[in-house]
């Protein structure tokens, strides 16, 4: 896992129904673009989470439905370090779930890889998607096909998606594709008491509805970022079909290598110790 640097930053309550473009993973007003060391942070406000558990319910066994969390993305033409901040858009008064107060609570996971950018998109019900879940996990337990995997989305490892245009027991046809995620971290919101007791998970330790982590060096490419909430418990209370939306403001941008930031501090101190000496003489 590479090292992740947790602090601040967070997401918010706004109440409505789940709209029908959220049924596909889309990077559509979400693209960050080339991100470049040096360069002011880029910020995409005034988006929306579907639920306030999508991302923690995707760190289980059983995974998660990516319907119920939101696609960023970003490019890097170096290796870079890439700040990500999330912060509540709106009061975020809500009490939800295991009474967490606050209302919504961030969690974000980046992997490398891209989802279909036009259409036909992928979802979680498209037949190529669960043909992968079946064919990688078998067909013996509940979940989509019988794969035991409520969706596609894994949180906290590798995962894959299709973009068939029908949807499951129907075959995919030939030009269906699969695209494939390659899990780089995560960062989340709060302690375990909000978003589970899933082994390994990075919270900043304050569920205060505020996250902000960097992730560093990242090679060179494209990467997906998924944000959702944070709080494992509260499907008990949102159980759909209708999912309560939250907004956030989210901001990236690409910071100095560790190492970098390291030789500016030795330099500094170099340079004053030469002063220093200079005035001594």
């Amino acid at each position: 896992m590479k090292k992740i640097l947790l602090s601040a930053a967070a997401l918010a309550v706004i109440f409505g129904a789940v709209q029908t473009a959220s049924a596909h993973i889309s990077y559509s007003g979400r693209n960050f673009g080339t991100l470049v060391v040096g360069a002011p942070a880029t910020s995409i406000d005034t988006q929306t989470v579907s639920s306030s558990f999508g991302w923690a319910d995707a760190t289980d066994t059983d995974w998660g439905d990516t319907h119920r969390t939101r696609f960023f993305r970003f490019t890097l033409s170096t290796t870079s370090s890439v700040m990500i901040s999330i912060e509540r858009n709106g009061s975020g008064n809500q009490t939800v779930g295991n009474g967490t107060a606050g209302g919504f609570l961030p969690a974000v996971s980046v992997f490398s890889g891209l989802s279909h950018t036009s259409s036909p998109l992928a979802h979680d019900s498209s037949s190529l998607s669960v043909e992968w879940l079946v064919q990688t996990f078998g067909s013996s337990a509940d979940g989509k096909g019988g794969s035991g995997k409520e969706g596609s989305l894994n949180a906290l490892g590798n995962w894959s998606i299709g973009n068939s245009v029908t949807d499951y027991p129907t075959p995919s046809a030939s030009g269906d594709s699969l695209r494939s995620f390659s899990y780089i971290g995560h960062a989340a919101d709060g302690t375990s008491a909000n978003f589970g007791s899933t082994p390994g998970i990075q919270g900043d330790g304050n569920a205060d509805g505020f996250l902000t982590a960097t992730f560093s060096d990242l090679a060179p490419g494209d990467y997906s970022i998924s944000i959702g909430g944070a709080n494992y418990a509260a499907q008990l209370l949102e159980t759909g079909p209708t999912f309560p939306t939250y907004g956030v403001n989210v901001s990236v941008q690409a910071v100095p290598e560790p190492s970098t930031w390291a030789m500016i501090v030795l330099a500094s101190g170099l340079g004053l110790w030469i002063m220093c000496r200079r005035k001594s003489a």
